[in-house]
């Protein structure tokens, strides 16, 4: 009983001390239900409503860009986030130097949740209580478990797909699988590794989930969202069949889309959010809104026109998703674009969980894993269910009127059309962009900087470039002698 409790208390120290914890910490009383397991797993495993896991990322990909106008002038407000949109290897210490607030010890936030995670799989099978209880709440954690590696792995190593070598011989990131805080510090175990573990974690969280089915509100794990994560695995490790067998099972369950031709063709999103507990296809919703609304992000920073330029006219996922700028208004906008994806209530002050695994990303990850069936094999019929998955989702999303189906064509052509609309359609969600760029090779990209108005820079990220794996923080390395640090670039980036 002791160890119990000091574990836990551990757990609580590590963890920033969150309500639950402190109070049981206080009355000396260890956790002995299932539904104090539940209130631990709320409080300690999945992320809280206003808390970030890595806001400072909003900077990576080529979906932003940087502006400068009139109201920026003698702000600074360029320089806060430059070294991130530059990709330079001592952003962590040189952004808040700059005045960025976020915190860039995403390292330090998802192994945090992974403890709160493995606290109540480690105990909950003694917990008195219900067995469906305590299957529901392991395959719950389970899968946050798998979510917080793959999220881990994702940053802090090269791609399990890396064209150069296999995913055994990379360097991946400690697994933690226990709550005990006296285990010897941990080295990294390779990326194949990490994915097995998140694969056999995934592997029983559906077996546990799948027995009862049940859908609670949008902010708690269900079977069709570990099911949805297992999908987005798959898909990384390329295991096509098993993208499709995982995304089959979520539009069993969630197939509904949002009909963009009902939603009155501007942004609203008081009233028809396109990402949140309050949108039709969302399966599971998280954290803060402030995660892809970060200051200066929409002040001197927005969308890019790399991905406004990507969208037909007819594509009403621009029409509800941003505003286009006149350049007469830069007077009071000095974005070309403002994005209205990821914004919180601002009538009712609701600020809401607004990141979100939506039914959207089963009907891409089924199309891609089909398309690479096509490609391998020349099978047709594969083709035929990539396209049938797309036009799905496009006939939801396209101008009714001037809607039409894709047709049949070369594999190669058709998986650069599904990559293109998985931009269109996950833009500002998560890191679908950044991890996807990942795994389709690490191009090269170019960010345009302009830290005044007479000034335009270029930036590049070369092609398999090292800042596509984001160093580990200093001071994790400090705690953690036995950690190695995986190659960066030497000096600073200049631009081109």
């Amino acid at each position: 009983m002791k160890k119990l409790i000091l574990i836990v208390l551990g757990v609580c120290g590590l963890a920033s001390c969150k309500k639950f914890l402190s109070e049981y910490s206080q009355s000396d009383v260890k956790p002995k239900t299932t539904a104090h397991y539940g209130e631990i797993l709320q409080s300690d495993g999945y992320p809280g409503r206003l808390e970030t896991l890595q806001a400072w990322a909003i900077f990576l990909d080529d979906d932003v860009e940087s502006y400068s106008g009139p109201t920026l002038a003698g702000s600074g407000l360029e320089r806060q986030p430059s070294s991130i949109y530059q990709w330079q290897p001592n952003m962590s210490t040189r952004a808040p130097a700059d005045g960025f607030g976020a915190s860039f010890n995403t390292w330090a936030n998802y192994y945090e949740l992974l403890l709160g995670a493995n606290v109540v799989l480690q105990f909950i099978d003694d917990a008195e209580g219900p067995r469906e209880e305590k299957d529901r709440l392991k395959g719950q954690a389970l899968t946050l478990r798998a979510f917080y590696h793959f999220m881990l792995v994702n940053f802090y190593a090269r791609p399990y797909n890396d064209s150069t070598t296999t995913p055994d011989k990379i360097p991946g990131i400690p697994i933690r699988t226990s709550a005990n805080l006296s285990e010897a510090l941990l080295t990294r175990n390779s990326v194949k590794e990490v994915y097995d573990q998140i694969g056999k974690d995934l592997d029983t969280a559906v077996l546990l989930l799948d027995k009862y089915k049940i859908v609670e509100k949008k902010t708690v794990i269900s079977h069709v969202a570990a099911h949805l994560l297992a999908s987005r695995v798959a898909l990384y490790t390329e295991n096509w069949e098993k993208a499709i067998f995982h995304a089959d099972k979520v539009l069993a369950a969630s197939p509904q889309l949002m009909d963009l031709n009902t939603w009155g063709g501007f942004p609203n999103p008081e009233e028809k959010p396109l990402v949140g507990p309050s949108n039709v296809e969302s399966i599971w919703c998280y954290g803060s809104y402030l995660e892809k609304t970060i200051s200066p992000f929409a002040e001197a920073y927005d969308i890019s026109h790399s991905l406004a330029n990507t969208f037909d006219p007819t594509d009403l996922r621009s029409l509800t998703g941003f505003y286009v700028n006149p350049p007469e208004f830069k007077f009071l906008f000095a974005p070309d674009f403002t994005q209205q994806k990821d914004l919180p209530s601002y009538v009712t002050s609701k600020m809401d969980y607004l990141n979100s695994w939506r039914s959207s990303e089963a009907y891409l990850n089924r199309a891609e894993a089909y398309i690479q069936l096509y490609k391998k094999n020349g099978d047709a019929n594969a083709a035929a269910q990539a396209l049938k998955s797309l036009n799905t989702l496009r006939a939801n999303r396209i101008e009714r009127s001037a809607y039409q189906d894709w047709t049949m064509m070369p594999a190669d052509q058709l998986l650069q059309q599904c990559r293109e609309e998985r931009r269109r359609e996950l833009y500002l969600e998560e890191m679908h962009r950044w991890f996807d760029l990942r795994r389709y090779g690490m191009p090269a990209i170019t960010h345009v900087y302009r830290p005044d108005e007479l000034t335009t820079l270029q930036y590049v990220l070369e092609k398999r470039d090292l800042q596509y794996v984001i160093p580990i923080p200093q001071e994790v390395m400090e705690r953690n002698p036995r950690l190695t640090q995986i190659p960066q670039l030497t000096g600073e980036r200049s631009p081109k």
